[in-house]
């Protein structure tokens, strides 16, 4: 395919030159040289390309045919050149993105627009996926970049994880509830309250963790409604129809009759992170963990409650 290639260059140049040794100079090499290349090109087909004369080179029939379908050849090869150099370099492609909505959307947006500006060929997809869903996906191949809480020490050595910003377990109840007034309370105060609590297959660490906090303040929680997202945990809540516990992330959502108030008690760090396949990293990939890396302090400052 190289050797064809060079010849059919060749050939466009003695073309559009109308002449050997012309050509020759337009390609940089010797007019010997440019010959034989036609007379190779002429073997192959079995046809003369050119009439020659001492006076001048004329293209023939089948050089006129040839010279169109090669000029559209070379153009298909440079188009696939640049295509094949940029996605190279990481200036193509796609990036597919996992992410929990509550803990990320009051930054993600602006670390799109900002990596897009950079890369504005690269295709950005976006799938709002619980933290069982992103690592799935992940292992399998369908994205890129996950969004998520620590994805266990099970996935130790095959993904590069970079912390982004640590959140806390915050109280969330009703408006007009009895602890309303208070600017924060114990874990223990919600002991006799029903729980509004999202599904644990979606988030099983957190949702251990938040059980684990109940019982070392002495209960239960009498769980009597699970949804299946945080926004329909602040939906439940601000209903009435219960309190619960959730990282603080999730103040960021609609929060139409619901009060957040933080917990007296240590109840433990609830770590947000990215992560990426160490083994099948492409470059829009690297380029858009470090920019989550350079923006970490802004990120911090964001979202701490």
């Amino acid at each position: 395919m190289a050797m064809e290639i060079r010849l059919l260059k060749t050939f466009v140049a003695v073309a559009h030159a109308k002449g050997f040794s012309a050509a020759a100079r337009e390609l940089n090499t010797v007019q010997p040289a440019v010959s034989r290349q036609i007379s190779d090109l002429e073997d192959e087909l079995g046809v003369p390309l050119f009439w020659r004369s001492t006076r001048e080179v004329r293209i023939t029939a089948a050089g006129e045919t040839l010279l169109r379908e090669a000029i559209d050849i070379l153009a298909h090869e440079e188009r696939a050149r640049k295509l094949v150099q940029r996605a190279g370099s990481g200036q193509t492609g796609r990036l597919r993105i996992g992410f929990l909505t509550a803990a990320s959307q009051a930054f993600l947006p602006r670390l799109i627009r900002k990596f897009r500006a950079s890369f504005p060929e690269v295709e950005v997809l976006l799938s709002e996926m619980s933290v069982r869903e992103q690592l799935d996906a992940l292992e399998a191949g369908r994205i890129d970049i996950s969004f998520s809480r620590p994805l266990g020490r099970m996935t130790s050595g095959r993904f590069n994880s970079i912390g982004i910003y640590t959140d806390r377990l915050m109280g969330f109840i009703p408006e007009g509830h009895v602890l309303e007034r208070q600017p924060h309370f114990s874990v223990s105060a919600l002991a006799h309250h029903p729980f509004v609590l999202f599904v644990r297959e979606g988030a099983p660490d957190l949702f251990d963790q938040v059980i684990g906090t109940c019982q070392r303040a002495g209960f239960s929680p009498e769980i009597v409604a699970q949804p299946n997202s945080m926004q329909a945990v602040l939906t439940g809540v601000g209903s009435g129809l219960g309190v619960s516990l959730a990282p603080g992330c999730i103040r960021t959502l609609n929060m139409v009759g619901c009060i957040c108030r933080p917990l007296r008690d240590d109840v433990g760090p609830i770590p947000f992170e990215i992560h990426y396949r160490a083994d099948q990293a492409a470059l829009p990939t690297t380029a858009f963990a470090k920019l989550v890396t350079e923006a970490r302090d802004e990120i911090r400052a964001m979202m701490s409650f």
